[in-house]
Order: C-alpha cells, then structure tokens, then sequence
C-alpha cells in the first residue's frame, strides 16, 4: 500500500515528519521527558491511516485544535480568537 500526500485545499502539500523527529522535538518540549513524548507522539500527534506524523511537538496540535475551534466559535456571537483559545491550550495548562 503507497502513501498518499496530504494536500490542503490551496493546494500546498503537508509537511510530515519522521517518528524520530518528532521524539527529539516532543522530549524538548516535555524537557527532557522520554515517557510524555513517547507517549504524545505515538497517541496524539496528528497521523494518518499510513503512519505519517503530520505533527511533531505538542504545540503545533494545540495550534491545531485552537483554530478548528475559533472556526465553530465564529457561528456564536462573542466568539474567542484562535489565539485566546490557544492561550488556554498551550502547555496543557488548562488541560486535565
């Protein structure tokens, strides 16, 4: 079975990531913590049905996650921004 390449809609291609690369970024973002970034990338980070790691640090799925949301947010009025709503998601500060 042959991957297949993401591409966004403006046609651009996905950047993927070796699971390796993502381990080192993950363990410096979880400073130091081999288990969290174990954990995160195989668990987590976004992938698709191939393997490939479309994600390589937490960060970059908070960032994810907070514009799917301010996108939903924009059908109510006062909706937050997709930098408040990753202010509340970055570093798992918010998050349990």
């Amino acid at each position: 079975m042959v991957a297949k390449k993401k591409i966004y809609p403006n046609g651009k291609e996905a950047k993927t990531y070796t699971h390796e690369e993502a381990i080192e970024a993950s363990r410096a973002y979880f400073s130091g913590d081999d288990l969290a970034a174990n954990v995160w990338v195989n668990k987590y980070a976004l992938k698709d049905s191939f393997g490939n790691l479309y994600e390589k640090t937490p960060d970059q799925m908070h960032r994810r996650i907070a514009r799917e949301l301010a996108r939903i947010e924009q059908q109510y009025p006062n909706p937050y921004s997709e930098d408040e709503l990753y202010e509340l998601l970055a570093d798992f500060r918010y998050i349990v």
